[in-house]
């Protein structure tokens, strides 16, 4: 195959890359929104939908790696040099994904703690109910003498 042709190969599926990292991006403020309004369901609809994304980016990732073995040396540093726009751009959305989604993680870590509060206060009122509920249901409501 043509070495520029293949040049141009590599550069189409590193924007194909860009493209599914700003999809990611899109669906990790619909994930963030989904948390605030705490609709799980829809949380993981979303989590099932980035999974598919970042399969696609893997395929694009394997593209690159395969066709970047088929060339030689000297051109793989030409390739670099074209796209280091591209892989600017590549690691800031990379940076922006890992930071929302740290974001997302912590959001959800609250309301963990949130329901864990709430577990724990019903487990010791459950407690202090079966202290005061054991007396009175061990002793019978109508009384036995009568």
């Amino acid at each position: 195959m043509n070495i520029k042709k293949t040049k141009q190969l590599i550069l189409d599926s590193l924007k194909k890359e860009e493209s599914c990292f700003k999809d990611l991006i899109d669906k990790i403020g619909e994930q963030k929104k989904a948390i605030e309004d705490k609709d799980e369901v829809r949380v993981l609809e979303i989590i099932e939908e980035k999974n598919k994304i970042i399969e696609i980016f893997h395929s694009h990732e394997g593209e690159v790696n395969a066709r970047q073995e088929s060339l030689p040396p000297e051109e793989i540093q030409s390739l670099e040099q074209e796209g280091e726009a591209l892989k600017t751009s590549l690691e800031k959305l990379l940076e922006t994904i890992l930071r929302m989604e740290e974001e997302c993680e912590a959001e959800i870590g609250l309301k963990m703690k949130e329901v864990e509060k709430r577990i724990f206060g019903l487990q010791k009122g459950k407690k202090i109910g079966k202290g005061y509920g054991g007396f009175l249901k061990n002793r019978p409501i109508i009384s036995r003498k009568v």
